[in-house]
């Protein structure tokens, strides 16, 4: 009786086996990937999609340079707070920002687990961090400052930044 449960998910699982070469889901161009914000793949049944965390920033930011380069990917729908956080989040995984609130043109974040920012990422990769982070954010429409709070460490402090606390970048095309 056990069986007959089970039947139809093995006849469903052998007959998915097959691919008649029709569609090619493995062949992309890892190239177009990253020089593009979303690619779709074929699949008859569904479709998948594969975002690059760069079609989140506003702002290519090198902070060695002192540059800023309008990221080309982006899209108009990829300006806003929620978006530059995921994407910050992507880009950097062992550093997770959470949203707190927006208090006029403050926005508000929490690093709950702050130690790779402050502690594993040297002197200077804070700085790149919090430069990237906050020339992003404060793109944003609305949004002069950006607070994140977090546990203090050896290489970096909470605190409230605006754009005027990285100076001297110069715009790029």
């Amino acid at each position: 009786m056990k069986l007959l449960k089970y039947l139809p998910c093995i006849f469903l699982f052998l007959s998915c086996g097959g691919n008649n070469g029709d569609v090619n889901i493995g062949a992309i161009d890892s190239s177009k990937i990253a020089n593009t914000a979303t690619v779709i793949l074929a699949h008859p049944d569904s479709s998948y999609e594969i975002v690059s965390a760069n079609a989140y920033y506003i702002w290519e930011v090198n902070m060695d340079k002192k540059t800023l380069k309008k990221n080309p990917a982006l899209s108009s729908s990829n300006t806003n707070v929620d978006s530059v956080i995921n994407g910050l989040n992507m880009q950097y995984e062992n550093i997770l920002l959470e949203k707190t609130g927006i208090k006029k043109d403050t926005l508000q974040l929490k690093i709950e687990n702050s130690d790779f920012l402050t502690n594993q990422m040297g002197s200077s990769g804070p700085d790149q961090y919090l430069a990237q982070a906050v020339i992003n954010l404060t793109s944003v429409p609305g949004i002069k400052y950006v607070q994140i709070d977090f546990k203090e460490g050896s290489h970096a402090s909470p605190g409230v930044w605006s754009r005027k606390d990285f100076p001297g970048y110069i715009i790029i095309q």
